[in-house]
């Protein structure tokens, strides 16, 4: 994936000129923006079009735009390369969608998995990468904050949505980022936690 770090670097040197009046906090987040946009962009059309072929095409859509939502700002791992961020992408988004149509969930596990998302979005969003660390204390608080918020939106439309699929995406997007930030996937994928510490 350093192309897109590289492009991304490209770009947002060539924009920095116009962005004068704006500060260190407001400009890491803008880059780290741009980075998860072009880190994306190639990836969709192969994603969305196999979730056509499969039939499950609108589930997709949603899906992709919840979880890329709640990952602007808790963020979380990253594949060492293109081929296999897309691989696991595909295998969890489609295997979260199937598991949402088959599956029903009691309210009480519903509400223990919903308390159990928000204790691990407090804990560890927001998740950081060895290429782009988020060494800005105030960046950090901020994404926490939005990243709690956003699980609470979510969580709530879970609970009062009256079809079952809609609902368990709702929720399992959020399991799904959860895992995302968890530091133990980090080290199962040999990857650096906490890179911002590295500078401090």
């Amino acid at each position: 994936m350093s192309f897109i770090y590289k492009a991304t670097d490209a770009i947002f040197d060539s924009m920095k000129p116009y962005m004068e009046n704006k500060s260190e906090d407001d400009l890491e987040i803008a880059k780290y923006g741009l980075n998860l946009f072009l880190m994306e962009l190639y990836k969709l059309p192969i994603f969305l079009g196999l979730s056509y072929f499969l039939g499950i095409f609108k589930y997709s859509i949603l899906s992709y735009l919840l979880f890329g939502l709640i990952r602007s700002n808790a963020h979380g791992i990253h594949m060492k390369n293109g081929k296999m961020c897309l691989f696991y992408s595909c295998i969890a988004f489609f295997t979260l969608i199937y598991i949402s149509k088959l599956l029903f969930i009691p309210i009480n596990i519903k509400l223990s998995l919903s308390i159990l998302i928000l204790y691990l979005l407090y804990k560890y969003a927001p998740s950081d990468t060895e290429q782009r660390p988020l060494l800005n204390e105030l960046t950090r608080k901020r994404k926490k904050r939005f990243s709690i918020s956003t699980g609470i939106i979510y969580i709530f439309i879970s609970l009062i949505s009256n079809s079952q699929t809609i609902a368990n995406i709702f929720l399992f997007v959020l399991l799904f980022e959860c895992i995302a930030i968890h530091p133990t996937t980090y080290k199962i994928f040999n990857r650096r936690y906490k890179n911002y510490e590295n500078f401090e």
